[in-house]
């Protein structure tokens, strides 16, 4: 199935997004986004701060959610079946969104870096400064 967004629903290249950015593209209120993300549990992403974020992909299910709807009249749980039942790509993680491809090098880079600041800390630590 295709699942791309209408041809008048332009979606930003960028690869998060918030909540209120949704409901603008998508055309719809904050309390109807929250309400199918109860229905679609896995529709955006709670940060450290409790905000939600959505990928791409989530504004594309949101407004594939809207055309079952709106345009075909379906119940939302009968659109979250008929999405089951088509089964829908699984998103990509938000991380690898926000870290890009090399993001495994730079943590390591970064993991090597913090050692040897534990190292000289610990080894300050134990030369005479009572411990």
């Amino acid at each position: 199935m295709d699942r791309s967004p209408s041809v008048d629903v332009e979606i930003p290249d960028r690869p998060l997004f918030k909540a209120a950015e949704v409901c603008s593209i998508a055309g719809v209120q904050p309390y109807v986004l929250k309400s199918w993300e109860g229905e679609f549990p896995a529709l955006g992403a709670s940060t450290t701060s409790g905000a939600r974020v959505y990928r791409r992909g989530d504004i594309e299910l949101v407004l594939e959610i809207r055309r079952l709807l709106f345009e075909e009249g379906l119940t939302l749980g009968a659109a979250r079946r008929r999405l089951i039942r088509e089964g829908p790509a699984a998103p990509e993680p938000v991380v690898a969104d926000l870290l890009g491809p090399d993001a495994r090098e730079r943590i390591l880079y970064v993991k090597r870096g913090l050692r040897s600041i534990l190292d000289v800390l610990s080894a300050e630590s134990g030369s005479g400064r009572g411990g």
